[in-house]
């Protein structure tokens, strides 16, 4: 893709989350957008909590989606969701930071196929998850 392209997106993509009342609710943030791979960012409060003060396990699934579903509109697809796993590896406690990568490992014509991992300042790893996405079209006509 060329860089206006990217650029577009880019901007494109920033907007849509910024719109979108479910990314807003949970506090979700892009911080880096590169075709096939997103950057997102979410700090748990504790509107993200269970009882225990943890990450509620759809609050960290919301985040894996979203992750997942950026890096395929970051190829300039719409999509929707067909299916995804997740892996709780280890308890997301009140107030850690997380940074959940999602990245496109199959680019198809009708699916895409994405994997994500969330990780803390120090890079411990906390969740990783992989979907699959059905392709609707193209998120951006002419380009």
């Amino acid at each position: 893709m060329s860089e206006d392209i990217i650029e577009k997106l880019t901007s494109h993509l920033q907007l849509f989350y910024r719109q979108n009342p479910y990314v807003e609710l949970l506090k979700i943030r892009i911080d880096d957008i590169k075709e096939g791979r997103v950057v997102l960012k979410m700090d748990i409060e504790k509107l993200h909590t269970n009882f225990y003060e943890m990450s509620h396990g759809g609050a960290l699934m919301s985040l894996a989606d979203t992750a997942m579903g950026a890096a395929c509109l970051s190829c300039n697809k719409k999509v929707v969701t067909l299916s995804f796993n997740m892996n709780f590896i280890k308890g997301v406690p009140l107030g850690t930071k997380l940074e959940a990568t999602g990245t496109v490992v199959h680019n198809g014509s009708r699916t895409m196929v994405c994997e994500t991992e969330f990780v803390n300042e120090e890079g411990k790893v906390f969740c990783k998850g992989s979907g699959t996405f059905f392709v609707l079209g193209k998120l951006l006509e002419g380009n």
